[in-house]
């Protein structure tokens, strides 16, 4: 497992951040999340949080957020979009050029520098593991479903959508790519190094994945789901789908909470981070749980229960491995953001949500 975390595993991420960006209130005195790519995590700070810590034990992670961070406060929009690739046509030269203007850190600049460089300055969006991992499952999906299923994205009305879906969508090829999908050899090879969560939910993967992407195919606006761009084309190409980030208000919004919030960016466990904090109001867990021992897994709440407020939220993903873990001293208030937890652009993740309701005691 270790090899995972040693890589650049996601640049673009593989999680909807507009879900953590409805649950978390306004002015939360402390949020705590993982860091992941800092993609799912510069939209929470148009929450204006007072205070926020972003942990990760993956140092290339890290490094991704600290260039998200610096281009949010360092740059405008413009500059952000055209250096992270949402707009194609920057060359390289611009790029560089806006990269070489940031005040980073020196370690995080070297690394990045290396990275860019051998992958020619291509857009920073595609460039971890899951990103690629995609492409290369674009390219198997377009010999398989071609024209008709890249069809599908030609609609912005749902029902137009849902029609094409029952009358002309190869469902039959596109069956025969989620069993590739679905394969979890497949997935440890390619992406996970044999990190990848046993399936834990009772059904096949390939089950799991013809029922989410049903979900997608029928209730949402295909064009409107980053992920589904990257499984088809291999590449953003409709701005709808795009991720929260580069909502131009959002941005706005970000950069000014960014002047006057306490922020962290820490390389470490979470609940090492958690156990030294105090009236935090926020946890974003991600599927962290998932890659803990059964044992460890069931007992995170009971771990970040003394670090919390009353009334804090923490939210928790699982994809084909989830925890249901012990919850004394919170309520499971997952059904309050069904309709936020629905629109989800993935639809990979199982989501719960836990409200602290006696918290811990602790003498001052």
């Amino acid at each position: 497992m270790a090899d995972y975390f040693e890589r650049l595993n996601y640049a673009l991420g593989d999680e909807d951040t507009a879900l953590e960006y409805a649950i978390l209130p306004e002015h939360a005195r402390h949020v705590v999340a993982v860091a992941g790519c800092g993609g799912r995590v510069l939209p929470l700070l148009a929450r204006h949080p007072a205070r926020m810590t972003c942990v990760d034990i993956s140092a290339p992670q890290l490094a991704f957020t600290r260039l998200r961070f610096a281009l949010l406060g360092q740059t405008d929009h413009q500059s952000f979009m055209d250096f992270m690739g949402y707009r194609p046509d920057t060359s390289v030269t611009r790029r560089k050029s806006i990269f070489r203007h940031l005040d980073l850190p020196p370690l995080d600049r070297r690394w990045l520098a290396d990275l860019f460089h051998s992958r020619h300055w291509q857009a920073p969006v595609y460039q971890g593991a899951f990103e690629q991992t995609l492409q290369r499952l674009a390219k198997v999906n377009g010999l398989f479903t071609g024209k008709a299923g890249r069809g599908i994205f030609q609609f912005r009305d749902l029902a137009e959508q849902s029609a094409y879906y029952r009358s002309h969508f190869p469902l039959r090829r596109w069956k025969a790519v989620v069993a590739l999908l679905g394969n979890a050899a497949v997935l440890n090879s390619l992406l996970y190094r044999g990190a990848f969560p046993r399936n834990n939910l009772g059904i096949s993967s390939r089950e799991v994945y013809l029922e989410l992407f049903h979900t997608l195919f029928t209730t949402q606006v295909v064009r409107e789901s980053f992920f589904l761009q990257m499984l088809f084309f291999g590449e953003l190409r409709y701005p709808q789908g795009f991720p929260l980030e580069c909502d131009p208000q959002l941005f706005q919004q970000a950069r000014k909470a960014l002047r006057e919030c306490e922020l962290n960016v820490v390389q470490g466990d979470i609940f090492d981070c958690v156990a030294t904090c105090r009236d935090i109001d926020f946890v974003s867990l991600s599927d962290v749980p998932s890659f803990l021992p059964a044992k460890v897994g069931i007992d995170v709440l009971q771990r970040l229960r003394p670090a919390l407020s009353e009334d804090a939220l923490t939210v928790i993903r699982g994809h084909l491995h989830v925890v249901r873990p012990h919850y004394e001293g919170f309520c499971d208030v997952s059904a309050e953001y069904q309709e936020a937890i629905a629109r989800e652009k993935t639809q990979l993740w199982r989501v719960q949500v836990y409200r602290q309701t006696s918290p811990v005691q602790v003498s001052r």
